[in-house]
C-alpha cells in the first residue's frame, strides 16, 4: 500500500447519500407484531463453517474477499476495498470506529458483519450469501479453508504502517488450543456460563466498560490467532485476516442466542442505547450506510435478513426457570467499593471495608441464599493495558486467594485478557468509541459457592484478588498484576424485579 488511507478518503470517493431501507415487507410486519409474516420472508441462514452446509457461502466468500483484495492495487480509494474495509475497524495508529469496552460492541459489530455480508453478495455475485461462523468452542483451530486461498492472511500493510506484521497468519493449520485455553476463555462450559448470565451489562459491556462476551472469549481469540508474532488479527487493522469476519460472525451468534433466552433483554428501554445507530459502514455501491439500523432495531436478527443454523442448547435449570417467571429488568439495590489493600506474592487483593449498614448486611446475605432473586456484579475500574498484551488476568472473591488459585477455587469469578491494538501502556483504548478500562463481571457463582451456605459471616471483609500469567503457551512475557492492577473494584448487588 502507498499510504495510509481514512475516512475523509472514504468520503472523497464515495460521494455522499446513505442505504435505503432493506428490511422486507414481511419482515416489517413481522416485527409488527404478526409472526407467520415472519415465517414467509426470505431470512438468510448463517451456517457453521466447517459444515457441509457452508460450502456454497465459502466458495462465494472466496472470489468476494479475491476481488476486494484485487481492490487494494486497482482503486485502492474505493471503501469496498479490502484494505479500506479493515480501517473502519481501526489504522495504523488507532481504532477509528469499532465500539470495544462498551455496551455498543455486539450492536456496532453486527451492523459491520451485515454491510461486509452485502459486499460479498456483490463481488461473488451470490445474492443470497449467508456470512459462516466459526465457532471456536467446538472446532479448536482456524478452519483448514482459510490457508493457501484468498482465505489466507495473505495481505500486509507495512509498506504504509511501518509497525505492521509481515503476510501470513499467527497460527499455522495444526495449531489447536490447549486444555487450559478452553477451560479458562473459549471452551463449551466457559461460553455456556457467559450465555447463560441474565445481566447485559456484564455480558455485552456497560456504559463505560467491557463485558464478558468481549473480554474472554473473543479478546481471546484475537490474540491467540495472532499468535507470538503479532499478525493481523491483533493489530487496530484486524480485519484484514479475512478469519476476523468468522470469529465476529460466532460473536453475532452468539449474541442472538443470549438475547432469545428465556429471562434475558437488552437495554432496549434505554434510549442512549436503543436509539444509537451508527453511520460507519458502506454498502454494495460504495455509499456512506448504517445510519438507519439502531441497537434497539437490531435485537432481531431477523431485521437484517438473516439468522444461524442452531442455537446453544438452554442448561435444564435455565429452561426450568423460564416456565417460572417471564423477562425481569435488574436493578441496583446497593453498590460497595473495594480499595486497593495489598500485593503479595504476585497477588493484587482488594477489600471492602467494613459493612456496618445493617440495610447493607441484609441484602448481602439475601444475595447470598437467594439465587433467583439477586445478582453479582463487580466493574474493575481503570483496569491497566500492559504492554505485553498476551497476559490474563484471574479475578477471585474471599479470602486466602495465592498464585496457585485457579478455575477450579471456589470464589473464582472469571479470566479476561486484552485486544488493544499494537503496543500498550494505557488505560482501555484511546478514542470515544471505547470503554475508560472498565471491565464488567458477573460474580453471582462464585459469591454464592462462598457465602451461600449461610451468608457473609459477620465481620468478615468482601475481598476481591487479581493475578496474571501468560495467556497461552508459548507466551514469552506478560504483563505483572502490578502492570494492570484497576484502581478500584466496585461490586452491585442487583435484583431481578420481583425480589
Amino acid at each position: 500500500m502507498s499510504r495510509e488511507l481514512g475516512r475523509r478518503d472514504f468520503l472523497l470517493g464515495a460521494g455522499a447519500g446513505v442505504a435505503a431501507g432493506l428490511v422486507s415487507p414481511g419482515l416489517a410486519h413481522a416485527l409488527q407484531g404478526e409472526p407467520a409474516a415472519a415465517e414467509a420472508a426470505a431470512v438468510r441462514t448463517r451456517r457453521n463453517v466447517v459444515g457441509s452446509g457452508a460450502m456454497a457461502d465459502l466458495d462465494a466468500l472466496r472470489r468476494g474477499v479475491a476481488a476486494m483484495k484485487a481492490l487494494i492495487e486497482r482503486d485502492p480509494k474505493d471503501p469496498r476495498g479490502w484494505v479500506m474495509q479493515a480501517y473502519l475497524h481501526g489504522n495504523c495508529s488507532a481504532f477509528t470506529f469499532c465500539q470495544h469496552g462498551t455496551w455498543f460492541f455486539a450492536p456496532w459489530h453486527r451492523v459491520l458483519l451485515f454491510y461486509f455480508e452485502q459486499l460479498i453478495q456483490h463481488f461473488s455475485n451470490k445474492p443470497d450469501f449467508a456470512l459462516p461462523y466459526w465457532d471456536w468452542s467446538s472446532a479448536h483451530s482456524v478452519p483448514a479453508t482459510f490457508y493457501g486461498s484468498a482465505l489466507d492472511d495473505s495481505v500486509s500493510i507495512r509498506g504504509s504502517c511501518s509497525g505492521a506484521p509481515t503476510a501470513g497468519r499467527g497460527r499455522g493449520e495444526k495449531e489447536s488450543f490447549s486444555k487450559t485455553d478452553l477451560d479458562t476463555y473459549v471452551g463449551p462450559a466457559v461460553v455456556s456460563r457467559i450465555q447463560s448470565n441474565p445481566d447485559f451489562a456484564s455480558y455485552g459491556g456497560a456504559q463505560r466498560g467491557g463485558g464478558e462476551l468481549e473480554r474472554t472469549p473473543h479478546n481471546f481469540i484475537h490474540r491467540w490467532v495472532g499468535g507470538p508474532k503479532q499478525s493481523n488479527m491483533v493489530q487496530y487493522f484486524s480485519p484484514l485476516d479475512p478469519i476476523f469476519w468468522m470469529h465476529h460472525c460466532n460473536i453475532d451468534r452468539l449474541y442472538s442466542d443470549w438475547l432469545q433466552r428465556p429471562g434475558h433483554t437488552a437495554p432496549v428501554k434505554v434510549p442512549d442505547w436503543a436509539n444509537k445507530s451508527f453511520n460507519d459502514f458502506f454498502d454494495a455501491q460504495g455509499k456512506p450506510a448504517g445510519g438507519q439500523w439502531t441497537c434497539g432495531a437490531t435485537v432481531d436478527s431477523r431485521v437484517l435478513g438473516y439468522g444461524y443454523d442452531n442455537r446453544l442448547q438452554l442448561p435444564a435449570s435455565l429452561s426450568a426457570q423460564a416456565t417460572r417467571q417471564p423477562a425481569l429488568s435488574l436493578r441496583t439495590v446497593t453498590t460497595l467499593t473495594a480499595e486497593r489493600a495489598a500485593i503479595t506474592g504476585g497477588v493484587a487483593s482488594y477489600s471492602v471495608a467494613a459493612v456496618t449498614r445493617a440495610e447493607d448486611k441484609q441484602l448481602l446475605n439475601a444475595a447470598a441464599v437467594a439465587p433467583r432473586h439477586y445478582q453479582v456484579r463487580l466493574t474493575l475500574r481503570g483496569l491497566k493495558t500492559p504492554q505485553a498484551q498476551n497476559t490474563g488476568v484471574h479475578i477471585f472473591m474471599g479470602g486466602g486467594i495465592d498464585a496457585s488459585a485457579d478455575v477450579g477455587s471456589p470464589g473464582y469469578v472469571g479470566s479476561i485478557t486484552f485486544f488493544d491494538g499494537h503496543g500498550g501502556g494505557g488505560s482501555g483504548h484511546d478514542h470515544a468509541g471505547h470503554g475508560d478500562g472498565a471491565v464488567v463481571l458477573n460474580a453471582t457463582d462464585a459469591y454464592q459457592n462462598l457465602y451461600g451456605a449461610g451468608g457473609v459471616p459477620e465481620g468478615e471483609a468482601l475481598r476481591i484478588s487479581l493475578l496474571t500469567r501468560a495467556l497461552y503457551a508459548g507466551v514469552d512475557s506478560f504483563g505483572e498484576v502490578e502492570e494492570v492492577q484497576p484502581d478500584q473494584i466496585e461490586i452491585e448487588l442487583l435484583a431481578f424485579g420481583d425480589a
